[in-house]
């Protein structure tokens, strides 16, 4: 079997660019950002060594480009947040000022949330929540790149004598 990391790679960046704040409201869609990245892994293994992989070589592939990509929209997401370009809590404030809250409610609830990102137990938990669920919804995504992407040589489908029933004459 080839080597898979650069596909892996690759798919999980994809993953975690499409999970990252702002492009992060693709995934509200059945997770579609992680089936979007695993499918684009899978596309580069089977053009890339132009074969044709069975479907649980794909779920697997995906898989792993979820993980990858969990690990990738962390790291961009903490990035983003210690630049000030943290979309999904401006998000929950423009929300909050929709239902009313005063400034000093305003405040309090942005306390709390410092409170909760900021601590490294609450971002690694956070993390490994995503790779799990990343890395189901991945497979998803690997299985149907197998079944789409068919390149050159397919897996062997069984015995080349037809199935290896013996007849006697």
């Amino acid at each position: 079997m080839p080597n898979r990391t650069q596909s892996v790679l690759i798919g999980g960046l994809v993953v975690g660019l499409l999970s990252t704040s702002v492009l992060g409201l693709i995934n509200l869609f059945c997770c579609a950002g992680v089936i979007i990245g695993a499918v684009v892994g899978v596309w580069h293994y089977t053009d890339d060594h132009q074969i044709t992989i069975p479907s649980g070589q794909g779920a697997l592939i995906g898989a792993l480009c979820g993980v990858v990509g969990a690990v990738i929209a962390g790291v961009l997401n903490q990035i983003l947040i210690v630049i000030g370009l943290d979309f999904a809590q401006a998000m929950q404030e423009s929300m909050m000022q929709n239902f009313g809250m005063s400034a000093d409610q305003l405040e309090q609830m942005r306390q709390m949330q410092r409170g909760q990102q900021g601590g490294l137990l609450w971002i690694i938990g956070g993390t490994l929540f995503n790779m799990v669920l990343f890395a189901v919804f991945g497979a998803i995504g690997g299985a149907i790149g197998a079944s789409v992407f068919q390149k050159g040589e397919g897996p062997p489908t069984g015995p080349p004598d037809g199935g290896g029933v013996a007849t006697t004459p």
